[in-house]
């Protein structure tokens, strides 16, 4: 599928689903709160609808991918990257999940097909599909950015765009994701590198290996080490084919030319 003729001619991909995104949306969507007598206020969500609207929303998505079947990823309740580092994620312990969202993923997990891999997020489990065994026959439904960093056609929920992303663009966005750290997940990249030096730092790279060592030097500016700068990207990572050890039951945490680069510094390249 090399353009959109392409894609919409092909009537056997598989559609790829971000459970937890699109679960997240219908449910805090649907939530009302209910004012009652003496001040007394509850919260009221009707599960019936919930599912009524995730049905017309994965019947929609897949009319409009012109998908054959999907798959919905849902994330384990284990993260590795919280081990990795404390502070991954660390702000949303306190925020409340709509009060149908966990009877609505239980209903979809009873319904529907669905995935989900001990000590991943849920857009590992997309990114490992979509580079695995749906390679080159699928999309990926789902309103995340990061998603970007994985080589695949890309249904996007906020506008309904689709997108075809190439290996080349998503390492781009990889090691942009690596430079800027994203503070919603909370970690912090690269700090005083934005979007706009980010894409001055990869303009003219070609591959991974450039964009990496542009990466590489670009920490070391900033005082930073090839370890501050292994760990970031080990928690902006999205995985794919291969970074999972299946059996283990465990990633493989980005290790790209390690021993290669472990003594790199800025003004002295390893070659």
């Amino acid at each position: 599928m090399k353009n959109l003729n392409e894609f919409h001619a092909n009537k056997k991909k598989t559609m790829l689903v971000d459970g937890d995104l699109l679960a997240y949306k219908i449910t805090s969507a649907l939530e009302e709160t209910i004012e009652w007598e003496d001040d007394v206020w509850t919260l009221h969500c009707d599960l019936d609808k919930c599912k009524q609207f995730w049905k017309q929303a994965i019947a929609y998505y897949m009319t409009l991918t012109n998908s054959a079947m999907c798959i919905i990823a849902f994330s384990d309740v284990a993260n590795y990257r919280k081990q990795l580092d404390l502070e991954y994620k660390s702000f949303r312990k306190g925020i409340r999940k709509p009060i149908t969202y966990k009877p609505l993923r239980h209903w979809i997990e009873q319904t529907h097909k669905t995935l989900s891999y001990p000590f991943l997020e849920g857009d590992d489990t997309l990114g490992l599909l979509a580079t695995g065994d749906y390679k080159d026959n699928c999309v990926i439904v789902s309103g995340d950015k990061d998603m970007r960093t994985i080589p695949s056609w890309h249904c996007f929920i906020i506008d309904d765009s689709i997108e075809y992303v190439d290996t080349q663009k998503a390492d781009y966005n990889f090691c942009t994701q690596v430079l800027t750290g994203d503070k919603a997940d909370g970690y912090i990249g690269c700090k005083g590198v934005g979007s706009v030096k980010a894409s001055r730092v990869l303009i003219d790279k070609k591959d991974i290996s450039q964009m990496w060592e542009a990466v590489l030097q670009e920490y070391q500016r900033n005082g930073y080490s090839v370890d501050d700068a292994y760990h970031q990207s080990r928690l902006a990572r999205i995985l794919r084919e291969g970074e999972y050890d299946y059996k283990k039951e465990e990633p493989k945490l980005w290790s790209y030319k390690y021993e290669h680069y472990r003594h790199f510094t800025e003004d002295r390249k390893v070659s």
